[in-house]
């Protein structure tokens, strides 16, 4: 029955069906298999529909939607100003300011992609302008929308919560420090990349200091979001899917009463956008969770620690083989399907080998974020390399440093499980 079901995913994954697609048909193969007769559709059915039935799950439509708001509102434009008024002067400033409104962004909307489009979009030209390469413009957009679903709130993170049974409200926690990180060494490494090509920062100084305080006025509506989102959650006010609808109201009343720069067009348009987006995760959660309870049925994550403990006992050689298959996973499979499909596998071998599932979600999710950004099929570099018009081959080139500074960062995150986990006690964690 198993080999049925993993050979017809493979064969549809092969032919280039949708995901969520080949895992619903895998599993009525398995079910056919089991010789369970008519009943299986409605099985199928059946289970989708209760894994989705989940209360932490309601967050991802509305941050989908507050990720097209923020877009579309004229919010995310803010920030970027704020982000070129800090680090613009630098060597390679409109680089570093990239990164940095990646953060700010990435602290609203948890989506890589999303990022990828919306802080690509706007910083590009100017940095084509500014004498930037498309290859280097696009690599320094790819590798900041990494940070996308790190920093909280994270949709992924929201994912693997749901499916191991981690708490969402911790996990975001334990991100904000990696995510900073993550942006740190990405600054630095630009900062270095520049100053080698010649990068040099924009005229942000010749602003008088009554210009300068009006770009931070402007953007105090913008900046104030992520604080309310995330300091609602961590004092306790709200859950992280009471913030996501908080987060849109916000969004609207900002975008419409502030910025005066929300068009009914535009409203509706981003509706759409998330509308869809949202139902894609949820026909591929559903899916995915009724694949992962029948491997769960047949014990296929317990023989899979046993088979890989039986190889070795040492922790560091068995972390270092899951990162390896997280990697070429990600390569080749969204962050959210890795998640749902790999970390009722991964974790309990984790978990078996000390690390606590908390600390392992931030891994994973590190990881597969980096393979979002690694050849041959890495998601959010195909959307910088369209976003910033450049041939594959100029932002590979350039994304590749890149890739190395964030895994030599993985690498600490793994060894040095504190860095994760200090947040989360501070805040009661106990795991």
């Amino acid at each position: 029955m198993i080999v049925i079901m993993l050979g017809v995913l493979f064969l549809l994954l092969f032919l280039t069906v949708p995901i969520g697609i080949s895992l619903g048909v895998s599993c009525i193969a398995a079910f056919s298999a089991a010789d369970l007769g008519s009943n299986m559709i409605a099985m199928l059915a059946q289970s989708t529909v209760t894994s989705i039935d989940s209360f932490s799950l309601l967050a991802i439509p509305f941050f989908m939607l507050v990720g097209s708001l923020m877009e579309r509102g004229g919010i995310a434009k803010k920030l970027v100003d704020v982000a070129e008024m800090l680090t613009g002067s630098m060597a390679g400033g409109l680089g570093m300011a990239a990164i940095v409104a990646s953060m700010f962004f990435a602290a609203i909307s948890g989506s890589g992609p999303a990022t990828a489009a919306a802080i690509g979009g706007i910083m590009l030209g100017a940095m084509k302008a500014q004498g930037y390469s498309r290859g280097y413009g696009g690599a320094v957009i790819a590798a900041g929308s990494t940070i996308g679903p790190v920093i909280p709130p994270s949709i992924p993170m929201i994912m693997y919560g749901v499916t191991v049974g981690v708490s969402v409200s911790y996990l975001f926690i334990a991100g904000i420090i990696p995510g900073i990180l993550m942006g740190g060494v990405l600054m630095l490494y630009n900062y270095y990349a520049s100053k080698k090509r010649g990068y040099r920062g924009i005229e942000v100084q010749g602003k008088s200091v009554k210009e300068k305080l009006q770009v931070y006025k402007k953007a105090i509506p913008a900046i104030l979001m992520p604080i309310i989102i995330l300091g609602g959650i961590y004092s306790g006010v709200f859950t992280p899917t009471e913030s996501s609808v908080i987060g849109v109201v916000y969004a609207l009343f900002v975008s419409v009463l502030v910025y005066h720069s929300l068009s009914w067009k535009e409203f509706t348009q981003a509706l759409f956008d998330a509308a869809i987006t949202s139902a894609t995760l949820m026909i591929l959660f559903g899916a995915a969770n009724t694949f992962g309870r029948i491997l769960t049925m047949y014990d296929i994550p317990t023989m899979i620690t046993e088979g890989m403990l039986a190889i070795t006992q040492s922790k560091i050689l068995i972390m270092i083989m899951i990162n390896l298959a997280l990697l070429i996973i990600g390569m080749f499979i969204d962050t959210i399907s890795s998640i749902v499909l790999f970390g009722p596998i991964f974790a309990p071998i984790a978990i078996a080998l000390g690390y606590d599932p908390l600390h392992f979600g931030i891994i994973m999710v590190v990881n597969l974020c980096i393979g979002m950004i690694t050849p041959p099929m890495g998601g959010n570099l195909f959307v910088a390399q369209r976003v910033s018009g450049s041939t594959f081959e100029e932002i590979i080139k350039d994304t590749f440093p890149m890739i190395i500074v964030l895994f030599a960062l993985l690498a600490v995150l793994i060894v040095f499980p504190s860095i994760t986990l200090i947040l989360p006690r501070l805040m009661g964690y106990l795991g």
